[in-house]
């Protein structure tokens, strides 16, 4: 899929490509380990940046790997408590929170994104993508929930209709 695609409206764009545009590049193993041996190297003589910290929690939150992303998406939340260019953080929090298929904590890091920056078209293709997914969530959910009621109702029905059975053969008796 070319970079192109990224750029085009929503409604333009199947779900599919949204999602392969915002979702479809890994950063490579060999990229995350080289920033992190230049992170842990300023860590060491205390000379981290904000934009290092950042850059190594991008590489983190663009892996594959789930425990990368968690990594990722704490060095974030540093970097927000820090107060400083949020949108950037919290759009990359919220990524990472989709990738781990925690689809609240996306949405909600991605609702700060827009309401920091309300036109921002990365921000509403994710918002998009969060929003289908928590849709699909709920409606399995609710899927579940009704199989369960079904089967403890049949289960009631059967229990009472075998107590009254058993009560019947007592009162033969």
């Amino acid at each position: 899929m070319s970079s192109q695609t990224t750029w085009r409206r929503a409604g333009d764009a199947s779900m599919e490509e949204v999602e392969e545009a915002v979702f479809g590049d890994f950063v490579p193993v060999e990229a995350i380990e080289a920033c992190e041996k230049e992170y842990k190297q300023k860590v060491s003589e205390n000379a981290v940046t904000d934009d290092l910290k950042f850059a190594y929690a991008w590489h983190l939150v663009k892996s594959r790997y789930k425990n990368d992303i968690r990594k990722g998406i704490r060095l974030m939340d540093e970097l927000v408590r820090k107060g400083r260019d949020q949108r950037d953080y919290y759009y990359f929090m919220s990524l990472g929170h989709y990738k781990l298929e925690d689809y609240e904590l996306a949405e909600s890091c991605i609702d700060r994104v827009l309401q920091m920056e309300p036109n921002n078209y990365q921000a509403k293709q994710l918002k998009e993508c969060i929003t289908k997914k928590l849709k699909r969530d709920t409606l399995l959910g609710a899927g579940v929930l009704g199989g369960a009621a079904l089967v403890g109702g049949a289960v009631a029905v059967g229990a009472a209709a075998l107590l009254g059975v058993g009560i019947a053969k007592l009162a033969k008796r």
